[in-house]
């Protein structure tokens, strides 16, 4: 199953818990991933890699590694929102919250990357950039490292920082790096919630807020009274039917699409038929 869309599934559905926190900070750092990649597609032919993770003397997951002419560079990428402070080493947001500096992952990465260069025998140096995505972002004290820091305002710098003109040579390096990746799927930790304590109900596709949606019978729209769109009834039914079956891992009855869509059989059936694969002939169970 893949985690971005566990998550963005599960999103909204499951009361506050340590969870529920540790999902939600996977999305947010998704989402400042996301875009971080679209910057990065600026650049034709730009040799990347994103969420790999690396072992020769200890673990390191890097959000983005890119192979230009001259370097290696890791980015480093934080989705924070809203006032941070950096005080004694650490960083402190307006809520309270005190951790470590993203510049000590930084430098752990950087560590294992050069035992990995000499490994390989790669002739590259190697440099790493803390990127904010978040435009709510503000940074209260003076930036150490501040050439290696890239604010929410200076994201269009970030296809200007390659060279990339050697671009089958620089393919070959990142190949062999990537000679030591590990099974990203299999090492990242899950939190999968029960599917008894995840909160059933339709989800607009728009604004992702459940439970908002007007359906009167028969209508072909339902009308979101969050986000004011409309949607249309079968894509409605649709999108939400997907999340089950990933919020279930596998397949499910068409009484449980009933039930989570809160629709009649006719309706859930013959969106059913359209989009899935059906399996078993007394008690059917539909898959993707």
């Amino acid at each position: 199953m893949e985690l971005t869309r566990y998550n963005k599934a599960i999103f909204g559905r499951i009361d506050a818990n340590q969870d529920t926190q540790e999902i939600y900070r996977q999305i947010q750092g998704e989402e400042g991933e996301q875009i971080v990649q679209q910057m990065l597609e600026q650049e034709l032919k730009l040799n990347y890699v994103h969420n790999i993770e690396l072992n020769i003397k200890n673990k390191i997951q890097l959000d983005f590694l890119i192979v230009d002419d001259d370097m290696i560079i890791n980015l480093e990428v934080k989705h924070y929102k809203g006032d941070y402070y950096i005080i004694d080493n650490q960083m402190k947001n307006s809520y309270g919250n005190i951790f470590q500096t993203p510049f000590l992952q930084m430098k752990r990465a950087e560590y294992e990357l050069e035992l990995i260069k000499s490994h390989l025998n790669i002739k590259r140096d190697i440099i790493s950039y803390l990127v904010f995505t978040n435009p709510t972002f503000t940074l209260h004290s003076d930036i150490p490292n501040r050439k290696q820091v890239l604010l929410p305002t200076e994201l269009h710098k970030i296809p200007k920082l390659f060279n990339n003109f050697k671009v089958d040579e620089n393919r070959a390096i990142l190949n062999k790096i990537k000679t030591l990746k590990q099974d990203f799927s299999k090492t990242y930790p899950r939190h999968i919630i029960p599917f008894e304590q995840i909160k059933p109900g339709l989800r607009c596709p728009h604004c992702r807020k459940i439970n908002q949606i007007q359906l009167e019978k028969r209508m072909r729209f339902g009308h979101c009274m969050y986000c004011s769109r409309q949607i249309q009834r079968q894509l409605l039914y649709l999108e939400n039917l997907k999340e089950l079956y990933v919020l279930k891992n596998g397949p499910f009855t068409l009484k449980e699409a009933e039930l989570w869509c809160g629709a009649d059989a006719h309706a859930i059936r013959r969106v059913c038929k359209r989009h899935f694969k059906k399996k078993g002939k007394h008690k059917s169970y539909f898959y993707l």
